[in-house]
């Protein structure tokens, strides 16, 4: 699947080999090969669109192949704010949202109907553990439905590595 969607006639103008924006960024593990994974910057599509009202979406949807052999599904917001009163909430739901309920629908046939993994993250430059407040709070408890799961948003600093899925 993933050797698809890099050769996708539309998404493979989309794909980078890095999730960064604004020096804020997510890493990989040691042992996550870049062979097992691909970077989609799907606000970069729905921009490419030149729609007059753009959907609001994450800035990168990352497939990779489990050790096992299934699939996880990552989807990661960047922002630069260093405080959590720079983050509107409500448009950080509703880039989850959008990316889940419609980009994944639009390309559906690409994607397997069901992940082993789906996580959610919110990568910002905010030290959680000084400004945990009430917005970042609000994220991490907002639930979102995605394929018969529920699932929250996980607020992480700048750097968060992100691991092998089994």
């Amino acid at each position: 699947m993933i050797k698809r969607i890099k050769e996708h006639p539309v998404l493979s103008e989309f794909i980078e080999d890095t999730c960064c924006e604004n020096n804020v960024c997510i890493t990989f593990a040691d042992d996550v090969s870049p062979e097992s994974y691909v970077i989609i910057k799907v606000d970069k599509y729905y921009n490419s669109l030149n729609l007059g009202n753009t959907p609001r979406s994450v800035d990168c949807l990352i497939i990779r192949k489990c050790i096992n052999g299934d699939f996880g599904l990552t989807l990661v917001e960047l922002k630069k704010a260093k405080r959590s009163s720079q983050i509107n909430k409500k448009q950080i739901e509703e880039k989850f949202e959008n990316t889940l309920d419609d980009f994944m629908k639009k390309f559906e046939g690409l994607f397997p109907l069901t992940f082993k993994e789906v996580k959610l993250y919110l990568i910002s430059k905010i030290k959680r553990d000084i400004d945990k407040t009430l917005t970042l709070e609000y994220l991490m408890n907002k639930k979102i439905k995605f394929n018969n799961k529920v699932l929250g948003i996980r607020a992480e600093k700048t750097n968060f590595m992100i691991e092998n899925c089994y």
